[in-house]
């Protein structure tokens, strides 16, 4: 017999799949330190190869004025400079990078947990329902 309760606690999580699924099912596949350390390093390449585009990019631009303008002793101080740049931006952007990649996977977590509760739920109302069957019989 179809009882609308478990219709509609079904629907509710078949849409929660559905819409949930990249959010909360693939990170909650992970450890939280094994997240994190994922996020960080894509983070590191991703901010490494847009630091040498941006570097690259400016060579270029100003490429009459490097070549005209800085010697070789003031080559090294511009770059240790442009290093220095490097390494303040990358931290900040691994600080940031560890802070969302944490609350996505505490969300993650929670949503997790919450769609499990939900699948109790729904196998507790289908033993009931074959504890009925069984009593009737």
């Amino acid at each position: 017999m179809l009882k609308p309760n478990k219709i509609r606690l079904m629907t509710e999580l078949a849409i929660y799949e559905k819409n949930r699924k990249r959010d909360v099912f693939d990170i909650s596949n992970f450890y939280e330190n094994d997240y994190i350390a994922g996020q960080l390093f894509s983070s590191f390449v991703r901010y490494t190869i847009c630091a040498a585009f941006v570097f690259t990019l400016y060579v270029f631009l100003n490429s009459e004025f490097i070549f005209t303008k800085i010697n070789v002793d003031g080559a090294g101080s511009v770059f240790l400079k442009s290093f220095v740049a490097y390494i303040i931006g990358l931290a900040f952007y691994m600080m940031i990078t560890y802070f969302v990649s944490t609350k996505r996977y505490k969300n993650a977590r929670r949503g997790m947990l919450l769609y499990a509760s939900k699948l109790k739920r729904l196998g507790r109302k289908y033993e009931d329902m074959a504890k009925v069957k069984r009593d009737i019989k």
